[in-house]
Protein backbone atom coordinates (compact mmCIF):
# COMPACT_ATOMS: atom_id res chain seq x y z
CA UNK A 1 0.00 0.00 0.00
CA UNK A 2 1.40 3.38 -0.95
CA UNK A 3 1.58 6.14 1.67
CA UNK A 4 -1.11 8.83 1.68
CA UNK A 5 -0.14 11.92 -0.25
CA UNK A 6 2.13 10.17 -2.70
CA UNK A 7 1.29 10.43 -6.39
CA UNK A 8 -0.52 7.52 -7.99
CA UNK A 9 1.78 4.86 -9.34
CA UNK A 10 1.41 3.92 -12.98
CA UNK A 11 -1.18 1.19 -13.29
CA UNK A 12 -1.11 0.69 -17.01
CA UNK A 13 1.24 1.42 -19.88
CA UNK A 14 4.63 2.85 -18.96
CA UNK A 15 4.52 6.43 -17.68
CA UNK A 16 0.76 6.74 -17.16
CA UNK A 17 -0.35 8.59 -14.05
CA UNK A 18 -4.04 8.14 -13.48
CA UNK A 19 -6.43 7.24 -10.70
CA UNK A 20 -7.38 4.14 -12.69
CA UNK A 21 -6.15 2.66 -15.93
CA UNK A 22 -8.72 0.46 -17.62
CA UNK A 23 -7.02 -2.07 -19.80
CA UNK A 24 -8.51 -4.42 -22.35
CA UNK A 25 -11.10 -3.66 -24.95
CA UNK A 26 -14.85 -3.64 -25.27
CA UNK A 27 -16.85 -4.45 -28.37
CA UNK A 28 -18.15 -1.32 -30.07
CA UNK A 29 -21.64 -1.92 -28.72
CA UNK A 30 -20.50 -2.42 -25.10
CA UNK A 31 -21.18 0.26 -22.52
CA UNK A 32 -18.33 2.27 -21.08
CA UNK A 33 -16.73 0.66 -18.05
CA UNK A 34 -17.77 2.58 -14.92
CA UNK A 35 -15.93 2.70 -11.59
CA UNK A 36 -18.20 3.88 -8.76
CA UNK A 37 -15.88 4.43 -5.82
CA UNK A 38 -14.51 7.53 -4.09
CA UNK A 39 -11.10 8.87 -5.07
CA UNK A 40 -8.25 7.56 -2.96
CA UNK A 41 -7.60 9.75 0.06
CA UNK A 42 -4.46 11.92 -0.20
CA UNK A 43 -2.63 14.11 2.31
CA UNK A 44 -2.97 17.63 0.92
CA UNK A 45 0.08 19.79 1.82
CA UNK A 46 -1.90 22.95 2.69
CA UNK A 47 0.90 24.28 4.90
CA UNK A 48 3.62 23.81 2.24
CA UNK A 49 2.46 26.98 0.46
CA UNK A 50 2.79 30.60 1.53
CA UNK A 51 -0.50 32.17 2.69
CA UNK A 52 -2.93 33.06 -0.11
CA UNK A 53 -3.18 36.61 -1.39
CA UNK A 54 -5.75 38.99 0.09
CA UNK A 55 -7.63 38.92 -3.22
CA UNK A 56 -7.90 35.10 -3.17
CA UNK A 57 -9.08 35.17 0.45
CA UNK A 58 -11.67 37.84 -0.36
CA UNK A 59 -12.81 36.09 -3.57
CA UNK A 60 -13.46 32.74 -1.89
CA UNK A 61 -15.01 34.15 1.29
CA UNK A 62 -17.62 36.33 -0.47
CA UNK A 63 -20.42 33.81 -0.07
CA UNK A 64 -21.28 30.19 -0.67
CA UNK A 65 -19.98 27.97 -3.45
CA UNK A 66 -22.15 25.25 -4.97
CA UNK A 67 -20.48 22.19 -6.48
CA UNK A 68 -23.32 21.95 -8.95
CA UNK A 69 -21.91 19.57 -11.56
CA UNK A 70 -19.04 17.11 -11.94
CA UNK A 71 -17.79 14.82 -14.66
CA UNK A 72 -15.34 11.94 -14.83
CA UNK A 73 -15.02 9.65 -17.86
CA UNK A 74 -14.68 6.49 -15.77
CA UNK A 75 -17.72 7.33 -13.57
CA UNK A 76 -20.43 9.30 -15.36
CA UNK A 77 -22.50 9.32 -12.15
CA UNK A 78 -19.80 11.06 -10.07
CA UNK A 79 -21.89 14.26 -10.05
CA UNK A 80 -24.24 12.67 -7.49
CA UNK A 81 -21.38 12.99 -4.97
CA UNK A 82 -21.13 16.75 -5.51
CA UNK A 83 -24.47 18.31 -6.46
CA UNK A 84 -25.89 18.46 -2.93
CA UNK A 85 -22.71 20.04 -1.45
CA UNK A 86 -21.97 23.69 -0.81
CA UNK A 87 -18.72 25.21 0.49
CA UNK A 88 -18.29 28.23 2.74
CA UNK A 89 -14.71 29.57 2.77
CA UNK A 90 -13.35 31.84 5.49
CA UNK A 91 -10.42 34.26 5.27
CA UNK A 92 -8.62 32.33 8.04
CA UNK A 93 -8.11 29.51 5.48
CA UNK A 94 -10.77 27.20 6.89
CA UNK A 95 -13.91 26.09 5.10
CA UNK A 96 -17.12 24.18 5.76
CA UNK A 97 -18.89 21.60 3.62
CA UNK A 98 -22.65 22.03 3.89
CA UNK A 99 -25.45 19.67 2.90
CA UNK A 100 -29.03 20.85 3.36
CA UNK A 101 -27.73 23.95 5.23
CA UNK A 102 -25.96 21.78 7.81
CA UNK A 103 -22.17 21.65 8.27
CA UNK A 104 -21.04 18.07 7.61
CA UNK A 105 -17.27 18.66 7.45
CA UNK A 106 -14.72 21.39 8.11
CA UNK A 107 -11.32 21.66 6.50
CA UNK A 108 -8.44 23.91 5.56
CA UNK A 109 -7.63 25.54 2.22
CA UNK A 110 -4.81 27.34 0.45
CA UNK A 111 -4.17 28.71 -3.04
CA UNK A 112 -1.06 28.22 -5.17
CA UNK A 113 -1.11 31.47 -7.16
CA UNK A 114 1.80 30.42 -9.42
CA UNK A 115 -0.07 27.31 -10.64
CA UNK A 116 -3.61 28.62 -10.09
CA UNK A 117 -4.47 25.59 -7.94
CA UNK A 118 -6.67 25.39 -4.87
CA UNK A 119 -5.62 23.04 -2.07
CA UNK A 120 -8.46 21.57 0.00
CA UNK A 121 -7.84 19.37 3.03
CA UNK A 122 -10.88 17.76 4.68
CA UNK A 123 -12.39 14.33 5.37
CA UNK A 124 -14.59 14.22 2.24
CA UNK A 125 -12.64 12.15 -0.34
CA UNK A 126 -14.51 13.81 -3.22
CA UNK A 127 -13.32 17.29 -2.17
CA UNK A 128 -10.01 16.61 -0.39
CA UNK A 129 -7.32 17.20 -3.02
CA UNK A 130 -5.56 19.84 -5.10
CA UNK A 131 -7.49 21.24 -8.07
CA UNK A 132 -6.38 23.21 -11.11
CA UNK A 133 -8.68 26.23 -11.34
CA UNK A 134 -10.15 28.06 -14.32
CA UNK A 135 -12.33 30.95 -13.17
CA UNK A 136 -14.52 33.56 -14.78
CA UNK A 137 -16.32 35.79 -12.32
CA UNK A 138 -18.07 33.67 -9.76
CA UNK A 139 -17.92 30.44 -11.74
CA UNK A 140 -14.92 28.15 -11.43
CA UNK A 141 -14.01 24.85 -13.04
CA UNK A 142 -11.88 22.65 -10.81
CA UNK A 143 -9.89 20.02 -12.69
CA UNK A 144 -8.35 16.92 -11.15
CA UNK A 145 -5.16 17.09 -13.18
CA UNK A 146 -2.49 18.37 -10.78
CA UNK A 147 0.71 16.74 -9.54
CA UNK A 148 -1.25 15.28 -6.60
CA UNK A 149 -4.74 14.95 -8.06
CA UNK A 150 -4.91 12.44 -10.91
CA UNK A 151 -8.65 11.72 -10.68
CA UNK A 152 -9.59 13.43 -13.95
CA UNK A 153 -12.73 14.78 -12.25
CA UNK A 154 -13.94 18.20 -13.38
CA UNK A 155 -16.27 20.19 -11.12
CA UNK A 156 -18.27 23.32 -11.93
CA UNK A 157 -18.31 25.52 -8.81
CA UNK A 158 -20.75 28.44 -8.77
CA UNK A 159 -20.61 31.29 -6.26
CA UNK A 160 -23.71 32.65 -4.57
CA UNK A 161 -24.19 35.39 -1.98
CA UNK A 162 -27.28 33.66 -0.64
CA UNK A 163 -27.55 30.80 1.80
CA UNK A 164 -27.99 27.47 0.00
CA UNK A 165 -31.63 26.35 -0.35
CA UNK A 166 -32.98 23.68 1.98
CA UNK A 167 -33.54 20.41 0.15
Amino acid sequence: MEPAGSPAKPGGPEGWRASRVIEGSNPDSAGTYQVKEPPRFVKVPVDALPPPTASHRAYLSTGYWHLNMAFQPSDTTVHYNYQHKWLRFREDQTFDVLINRKIVDTGRWNWDAAKNEIYLSCNDPYINNTWSVTDKGFVMIWKGNTALNVTGIQIRVVGSGALPPAE
